[in-house]
């Protein structure tokens, strides 16, 4: 991979005081079974399958002094979620806030709404940790040579759904993202204020199971 087929970014760095806040649930590695296993508690715990059907499921690392921590208590659960009537609605889970839920709110996507019959739903409880830690060290085989895993940024599950509402695919489309840096330029200097240099690389995964590196 050229490095301009990659998206460029900095994150401050910030003081050992400052990365050290949070939840206080100390560190659970995005790209960890357990983190797997977390997300599906948390939404098998939260969201009713009598009740909705799941479009979309996502976790996340943290933003600002938590970004590429590869922390999932300090990121985010999210889910967009369809009810029987076709009203779709999106709720999150922090980890900062023990992961308490936030209020539902409305979905700005699918405002027509969605025919909940036909929705391919995502299925909570068939999260598979073993599956997605192997797409992942797959993942990791196919960064290239001069860049270093440094962390997941977002693992996603939706329903492939036009906005319209009027095609519904059977598959579901899973795409994850990872951060890396370049090997021997991880961070640059200037004015007293040091900011890390990564990269993201964003990957399908196919129905069965095969990882492949978008460009």
């Amino acid at each position: 991979m050229k490095k301009s087929f990659l998206k460029v970014f900095t994150a401050i760095v910030f003081a050992a005081v400052a990365t050290s806040c949070g939840s206080g649930l100390g560190k659970l590695a995005m790209d960890s079974p357990e983190a797997v296993n977390k997300v599906k508690e948390i939404v098998t715990t939260n969201v009713s399958p009598e009740e909705w059907k799941i479009v979309e499921l996502s976790w996340s690392e943290g933003i600002g002094s938590g970004k590429l921590e590869n922390n999932l208590n300090n990121g985010s659960v999210f889910v967009k979620m369809v009810k029987k009537n076709g009203r779709v609605f999106t709720q999150s889970f922090i980890g900062e806030l023990n992961w308490k839920p936030s209020e539902i709110a409305p979905d700005s996507w699918y405002d027509k709404g969605l025919d909940f019959e036909k929705v391919v739903a995502v299925d909570a409880t068939k999260l598979d940790a073993t599956a997605i830690m192997k797409q992942l060290e797959e993942a990791k085989k196919l960064i290239p040579a001069e860049y270093a895993f440094k962390s997941l940024a977002e693992y996603r599950i939706e329903s492939d759904i036009t906005k319209s509402g009027d095609k519904y695919n059977p598959n579901l489309m899973t795409t994850f993202t990872v951060n890396v840096v370049e090997k021997g330029n991880e961070t640059v200097s200037n004015a007293g204020s040091t900011s890390i240099v990564y990269y993201e690389i964003k990957f399908d995964v196919a129905p069965d199971g095969t990882v492949t590196m978008k460009e």
